[in-house]
């Protein structure tokens, strides 16, 4: 087995962010919504500014005026820490009369030099555009009257260095904060930046077994189908509720991967098992089962499953008598099995909820009684208990062909389906493959049927497809939509199901049967499905099925012209 390792690519992670670029978008509407309104709660601040210059009172000559010019730029910063200092702001104080202290006027005042110049701008911030503006100017008129006070003197008494203030403040007509549409901007980047962060760390964090390539890393076993995800999450018979439903073509196509499988050893016993509860592994075992007898095979589906026993209620069957009392020596075989409807399926409920299932799974009688059944039947299912639960699965694997295991894709994670892969491994079990459970709809997915009737009128709906044999024959074009007639069909679906080796013996009925078969021999049908203009060229495995409506059509056509 081999280690389980998180391979993320970059690759990856793009893929996964392109999948969820809705994500990211509504994210980023998320973010700019919020932070615009965000942004309306605050109070508006409008700011003012006041520009004061610095110059040398007098100069008598050249030489002067260029030491003065450079002295007076050199003390700039000194007039920038005097404006800030409480020399200055105790006469703003007075000025404003107001109840401010110096450290409220410095917060909501700043003071900047533009580069090489001996300009200073003294700028003040309120929610009263007025009010900013009386602040600012009267920082600046006090600071002239400071640096004339404390600057230099001449031989005549005077200030060698002059503060004027050249622009006073105006109240502002607009708010300088908050900025609503850049906070709407930075708020929509954020969110979506947050977004593609949290799902590139969902997807590195995420081990649970998405697609093939992720159950790769920890075993080669084939992948058997999968299984679409249902709105309802009712046990049902899909295979007979719904014989043309994408779910019931998938059951029908992990019946012919087991026939692949069938080429080396005969299956007739299957146990089908999960890695946790509520994977599928019930509605899967009735569901196969029920393929298997759509074919025309005895087909026995026994419940092993003795601590949590589903497939009486999901047939709606009674539960009261069946492999618990069987092993008892209450009841014989024939006292216990029950038939379902019309079909050739037989089922063996669970019975009594034992206090001791694994004592009684592990017993002589249930590998006697396992052995008994798979001689009566063409076909026995064994639905069992999941494998991290308990031993029961691994236990039964032991006594029958072959072994499924059920993945949900939405649920179970690399780790926990390798701890079951090498549980059944210890146990020397024969694993068929892995079947993906609640696999996502692809478009396009839900389809049925429709085939012409022998009077060449409108399409009538019917339960499967009929051979070109069988139209020549004049046989019926449609069928009981219930359950499909146990004809010749049958007879190839056996043949089938038991592994012949000889598929290209089987003659084109069996083909028809499968739904899956080969492409047909005729020229006209194969041109057809080329065709680009009609729209029928199927690559994709989910849309084989849809491509077999369309050659099925082609056929049709054909038939007619050669009549």
């Amino acid at each position: 087995m081999a280690d389980i390792k998180t391979q993320v690519t970059p690759g990856r992670i793009f893929r996964v962010l392109l999948r969820a670029w809705w994500v990211i978008v509504l994210a980023g509407l998320l973010g700019g919504l919020l932070a615009f309104g965000y942004s309306s709660t605050l109070a508006p601040v409008y700011q003012s500014t006041a520009s004061t210059y610095f110059s040398m009172r007098s100069a008598s000559s050249g030489s002067d005026i260029n030491q003065g010019s450079a002295y007076t730029q050199s003390q700039m910063l000194s007039f920038a820490q005097l404006a800030m200092s409480s020399v200055v702001l105790d006469e703003v104080r007075a000025d404003l009369d107001a109840d401010l202290t110096n450290s409220q006027i410095r917060n909501m005042t700043t003071v900047t030099i533009p580069q090489n110049t001996v300009i200073l701008d003294v700028t003040a911030g309120s929610t009263d555009p007025d009010f900013a503006a009386e602040v600012a100017n009267s920082v600046a008129e006090n600071l002239a009257q400071v640096v004339d006070e404390i600057s230099p003197k001449d031989d005549a008494g005077n200030a060698t260095v002059v503060a004027r203030v050249i622009e006073p403040a105006t109240p502002a007509a607009f708010q300088s904060s908050p900025n609503k549409q850049r906070d709407a901007v930075l708020g929509a980047f954020a969110g979506a930046l947050l977004a593609a962060l949290g799902i590139a760390v969902w997807t590195l964090l995420d081990t649970r077994v998405r697609s093939e390539d992720a159950l790769r890393r920890i075993t080669d076993l084939p992948v058997l189908g999968g299984i679409p995800r249902r709105k309802d999450k009712s046990r049902r018979a899909l295979v007979v509720s719904e014989p043309n439903s994408t779910s019931a073509e998938a059951y029908r196509r992990v019946r012919s991967s087991l026939r692949f499988a069938a080429v080396e050893h005969e299956i007739s016993a299957i146990a089908v098992t999960s890695s946790i509860p509520g994977e599928g592994k019930t509605s899967t075992a009735v569901n196969l089962a029920l393929t298997y007898a759509e074919a025309g095979l005895r087909v026995l589906i026994v419940d092993a499953d003795l601590r949590r026993p589903m497939v009486a209620e999901t047939l709606g069957l009674e539960n009261s008598v069946g492999l618990t009392t069987m092993l008892v020596g209450a009841v014989d075989f024939e006292g216990a099995r029950l038939p379902w409807g019309d079909t050739s399926l037989w089922v063996l409920p669970a019975g009594e909820v034992p206090p001791n299932p694994a004592e009684l799974l592990a017993s002589v009688a249930m590998t006697e009684l396992l052995r008994e059944l798979r001689a009566q039947f063409d076909v026995m299912i064994v639905d069992t208990a999941p494998l991290l639960s308990v031993s029961d699965a691994t236990i039964i694997a032991q006594s029958v062909d072959t072994t499924i295991v059920v993945a949900d894709v939405t649920k179970v994670h690399l780790a926990q389906l390798g701890r079951s892969l090498e549980a059944l491994d210890r146990a020397r079990a024969q694993v068929a493959g892995v079947l993906f459970s609640r696999v996502k709809r692809q478009r396009g997915d839900d389809y049925n049927y429709y085939y012409y009737g022998p009077s060449g009128g409108r399409r009538q709906r019917t339960a499967a497809p009929q051979s070109r044999r069988e139209r020549r024959g004049g046989k019926p074009a449609s069928v009981p939509v219930e359950m499909p007639p146990a004809d010749d069909r049958a007879a190839v679906a056996a043949a089938e199901v038991r592994g012949d080796a000889q598929v290209g013996a089987i003659d084109e009925a069996a083909l028809a049967d499968d739904r899956h078969a080969t492409a047909p021999d005729d020229a006209s049908i194969a041109d057809t499905r080329r065709s680009d203009g009609d729209g029928l060229l199927f690559d994709d495995e989910d849309d084989a099925a849809a491509g077999d409506d369309a050659i099925e059509d082609a056929r049709i056509t054909a038939d007619r012209g050669d009549s």
